[in-house]
């Protein structure tokens, strides 16, 4: 059983790298099941086993990275640790790194014909993590905590995306020493709430 679910596993990661392919290639609106399938090599049955169009890929794909950014950002600490902010480094956080190991997908940013709401994911996706763990120790004492937070997660996804579009011109530990200097000049440090295990 276990050998057919990493075959299932194995066989949906081509076809989704096929689909990010020739989303690069020709634009999110002109591919067809038929070019996804052509690309990957398989035929139209096997796409059908584990979707229904491909719209279903795409939630799918989407869904994954979605999780994929918060996990990647949460997996070095551990549930209420406090963290300083001025101890951070750059082996602090996995996102960026994740992010850079993902370009494929993550170059879909740049393109004008891509996936439907991707533009967003990265955003929500860290605005998320920062609501739902991170309590945030500020440098003032009256901070409206929700605008704050939406601001530091669209800063964060704005910086990610100009690193992307200078085509990673800095390595994941260096973005994620810059990103950790502008932390430091308005919060002091975080606690992390329950981690989902």
């Amino acid at each position: 059983m276990k050998s057919n679910s990493n075959q299932a596993l194995r066989t949906k990661h081509f076809l989704k790298k096929a689909f990010i392919d020739l989303v690069h290639k020709k634009g999110f609106s002109a591919v067809t099941v038929k070019d996804i399938v052509e690309y990957a090599q398989y035929n139209r049955t096997t796409f059908y086993v584990y979707y229904q169009n491909i719209d279903d890929l795409v939630e799918e794909l989407m869904e994954e990275m979605f999780e994929a950014i918060q996990y990647n950002s949460m997996s070095k600490y551990v549930s209420n640790s406090r963290v300083k902010v001025q101890e951070l480094t750059t082996n602090s956080f996995e996102l960026l790194y994740y992010i850079y190991d993902h370009r494929d997908y993550f170059t879909l940013l740049l393109l004008e014909d891509t996936l439907p709401r991707i533009h967003q994911q990265l955003p929500e996706a860290i605005f998320n993590l920062l609501k739902e763990k991170f309590d945030i120790h500020y440098g003032v004492s009256v901070v409206d905590d929700y605008s704050q937070k939406r601001y530091m997660a669209y800063g964060t996804a704005g910086l990610i995306l100009d690193w992307i579009s200078q085509d990673f011109d800095a390595t994941p530990g260096e973005m994620t020493e810059r990103l950790n200097r502008i932390f430091n000049t308005f919060a002091r440090g975080f606690v992390i709430k329950e981690i989902d295990t």
